[in-house]
């Protein structure tokens, strides 16, 4: 009986979280507003591609996949709905409440950081500059203070390029059956 191959729903997963953080990045950095545009991209690509990502991590058996594509996939929506109801007056959101929200999502991001010590280096190297992200941008909202809220937008912008490169890199290697693109040793055996 012949097997077929299952895919990698982790390439998926890392562009949708990738791309999306570097558009909201862009905008955290003031290159423009966090605007539609941002969070539609957010409801999708860092949403709901990434929930069926989890799905598929699900199917496969990766409990690391499943909570860290889960997780980061309702960040996303929660994030942009968030957003989207205090755009249209639903409901208002305080920049201390977005700063806990922020620590909390570090908190979760800290946890991934420690499972993925087994993990491709990059993978650990992009999880622990999120934790710095999420942080950034939440100590940035609790103290209103600009200048940590704009290193946090450009950290981020590196975060998602990253984990784009991270995911290109598991295509390409993939594709070439060789590795191509080095993602780095784990940190742990």
């Amino acid at each position: 009986m012949n097997e077929q191959k299952a895919a990698n729903p982790a390439v998926l997963g890392l562009l949708g979280y990738g791309v999306s953080t570097v558009l909201l990045s862009l905008a955290n950095s003031g290159l423009y507003a966090v605007d539609g545009m941002v969070l539609i991209m957010g409801v999708f690509f860092g949403g709901i591609a990434q929930t069926i990502v989890a799905v598929m991590a699900f199917r496969l058996g990766d409990t690391f996949g499943v909570t860290a594509f889960g997780g980061y996939s309702f960040l996303w929506l929660s994030f942009a709905f968030l957003n989207i109801g205090a755009i249209n007056g639903w409901w208002t959101v305080s920049s201390v409440a977005i700063g806990w929200y922020l620590l909390l999502w570090m908190v979760f991001t800290i946890g991934l950081v420690f499972a993925s010590a087994v993990a491709p280096r990059m993978l650990t190297i992009i999880l622990a500059l999120t934790a710095v992200l999420l942080g950034s941008l939440g100590i940035g909202a609790l103290t209103g203070n600009a200048a940590i809220s704009l290193f946090g937008g450009i950290e981020g912008v590196i975060t998602g390029a990253l984990a784009i490169y991270l995911a290109f890199a598991f295509l390409i290697n993939e594709m070439y059956a060789k590795a191509v693109l080095p993602v780095g040793a784990p940190l742990r055996a």
